[in-house]
């Protein structure tokens, strides 16, 4: 959500890529955890809001982690940021048109991606153990 609104990970590290000890999994899971976040200003209050609560660092505190589902549907249904702009039970009940539906001609249809994606060549790497 922070990237589709920032246009940016809230984790990126400038400037870093060439050290090799700062270019790691590991090292990302560092500043997730200790960096703290900045909210671009040109986002709204409520936009803003929501992200703050999704990406709180106390996970007792943060949006949507109350140990009781429903509550923490709840939490987030009823926050500032959806609460004005949706219709919970239209929408639960598949009955809000999408503001954009591409048409397909098929499930193999790659018309809407650049190219420049399409034709790259899969990278296949192993899961972690």
């Amino acid at each position: 959500m922070y990237e589709m609104m920032a246009g940016r990970s809230p984790f990126d590290v400038v400037g870093m890529v060439g050290d090799v000890e700062q270019n790691t999994e590991d090292y990302l899971f560092q500043i997730i955890l200790e960096k703290q976040i900045r909210i671009p200003r040109s986002l709204s209050v409520k936009a803003a809001a929501i992200l703050k609560g999704f990406l709180n660092k106390d996970p007792n505190e943060r949006l949507g982690c109350n140990i009781n589902i429903d509550e923490a549907l709840e939490e987030m249904k009823n926050h500032t940021f959806f609460r004005t702009s949706i219709d919970w039970e239209l929408l639960e009940g598949r009955q809000v048109t999408p503001p954009y539906n591409p048409s397909v001609s098929s499930d193999r249809d790659l018309q809407h991606f650049d190219t420049t994606f399409t034709d790259e060549a899969p990278n296949l790497t192993p899961d972690d153990p």
